[in-house]
């Protein structure tokens, strides 16, 4: 496993890690952005990062399924779905900004099913997910991401594994320092921003 200074040089290197003003879909604001789409562009080094860190699901009872969201995390679950010789599927946004499974996707009872994201910051995404997983009957075999930039050690329970674990300052609009010296966000994700 490389040390967080040698993957923070990776994600630098790939420009994945963007420096200014940000608004998160969470609706908070950082001077920090994760881009994984920048990293997921070089399927060879992802692939590296991500079978250096996948090693907690490859024991018993393992993993039947990757669940991620689209569209970053789509690119990252087919990578641990690789690594872990299993199925991988992924929910989209249907136009009420839930989401939903399509292309004939489904979760069967009792399936194991491994939580993918790019990036973690408050969890929402993973809630929206885990309720699909629990509508199906399956049940939660761990949670895995790029970057978990939440400050958390787990989700709902659960330790998050993740190729870069960092807790980045994050603002609501109103106590922003950036704002407050006159700066504008930049919204680069694709996420509603939560009002």
């Amino acid at each position: 496993m490389q040390s967080t200074d040698e993957i923070l040089d990776v994600f630098k290197t790939c420009q994945a890690l963007k420096v200014g003003h940000f608004a998160l879909a969470s609706g908070k604001h950082s001077g920090h952005y994760f881009q994984v789409a920048m990293l997921t562009q070089h399927p060879r080094l992802l692939s590296r990062l991500i079978e250096s860190a996948v090693h907690p699901f490859r024991t018993s009872p393992g993993v039947d399924t990757v669940l991620s969201a689209a569209i970053g995390g789509v690119p990252v679950g087919q990578q641990v779905a690789l690594a872990l010789g299993c199925r991988a599927i992924f929910a989209e946004r249907h136009p009420d900004d839930r989401l939903v499974l399509r292309r004939s996707f489904s979760i069967r009872p009792a399936e194991r099913i491994l939580l993918v994201e790019d990036v973690i910051t408050t969890g929402g995404t993973l809630d929206e997910l885990n309720r699909l997983v629990e509508d199906a009957g399956a049940a939660i075999a761990g949670v895995f991401a790029v970057v978990n930039r939440s400050g958390r050690a787990d989700w709902n329970g659960r330790p998050i594994e993740a190729i870069l674990s960092m807790k980045l300052p994050v603002y609501d609009e109103s106590e922003c320092p950036m704002c407050r010296t006159g700066g504008f966000p930049v919204r680069p994700g694709t996420k509603k921003v939560a009002a």
